[in-house]
């Protein structure tokens, strides 16, 4: 009957901070543009800060399109009054797109981090594109020391539609289910709404706390360029919270077994 109690309790105070809409506190709205030539932006990062930064945690989100999840990351920094949230805005579209008179190409940038990944995601339409994918690479390379080469957690957030990604499609026979060490599937929560880790560590504390949670295979993970990989190979901890689009409640309260996380581990 407490637990029940305190899951109520719990939604609540996210629904009156959604309802209220508090600011972001201490917002650094500084925008970190990495530019190339004719200062097109190729990495449009805007870093948002909520009192401090922690020293070793940093939280992305790189898909502009994936709006509950920025707002829910948001939220939850003001909620916890510290930390930082490094965020691609480019135009609201999933993929990045560069014109300048030289060349033209797009890219999905979460699939840039490592350099297989950047040669199969850069698609090249017009132009000097080997100069295009060297000047990508020294971007995302810059990126990665400023941003993520000293952390020791990642929390990443993604969102997923109705009929997109999903816990299912990691199980024996899904589309994603090839190099994933185990699968942690809740039968009470929404099949969208689910964790990507990298460590054995992670997985057992969200999983212990009923969540829907997948455990990459670090050794033969395919290199889709995805910061996943990149971060395993940097033995970096990296927790992807998935959730839904619209599904905010129930991705704050992801976040909220995150914080619990890295009070244990990182504080």
């Amino acid at each position: 009957m407490q637990k029940i109690t305190f899951y109520i309790y719990h939604y609540f105070f996210l629904l009156l901070l959604i309802v209220i809409g508090l600011p972001v506190y201490a917002e650094d709205s500084v925008s970190d543009t990495f530019n190339i030539t004719r200062q097109s932006k190729i990495l449009p990062v805007t870093q948002t800060c909520a009192g401090d930064p922690w020293q070793h945690i940093v939280w992305v989100h790189v898909h502009d399109n994936e709006e509950t999840a920025r707002q829910a990351a948001l939220l939850t920094l003001n909620q916890i009054k510290q930390g930082c949230l490094v965020d691609f805005r480019h135009g609201g579209s999933r993929e990045i797109s560069i014109q300048t008179a030289e060349v033209s190409y797009q890219f999905d940038p979460n699939r840039i981090f490592t350099e297989t990944g950047r040669n199969n995601a850069l698609k090249c339409r017009r132009g000097n594109c080997a100069g295009a994918r060297e000047e990508l690479g020294q971007e995302v390379r810059s990126f990665l020391d400023q941003y993520l080469i000293h952390v020791k957690l990642i929390v990443a957030l993604h969102n997923n539609h109705p009929r997109g990604l999903s816990i299912r499609n990691y199980l024996p026979g899904g589309s994603m289910a090839q190099a994933i060490s185990q699968v942690a599937v809740s039968p009470d929560k929404d099949p969208h709404d689910f964790f990507y880790v990298t460590s054995r560590q992670a997985f057992d504390f969200l999983s212990s706390r009923d969540f829907n949670v997948v455990l990459q295979n670090n050794q033969d993970v395919h290199d889709d360029g995805s910061l996943s990989v990149w971060a395993a190979r940097q033995q970096i901890d990296y927790i992807n919270a998935e959730g839904g689009t619209g599904n905010l409640i129930s991705q704050m309260a992801m976040l909220a077994a995150v914080q619990a996380y890295m009070q244990q581990y990182y504080y």
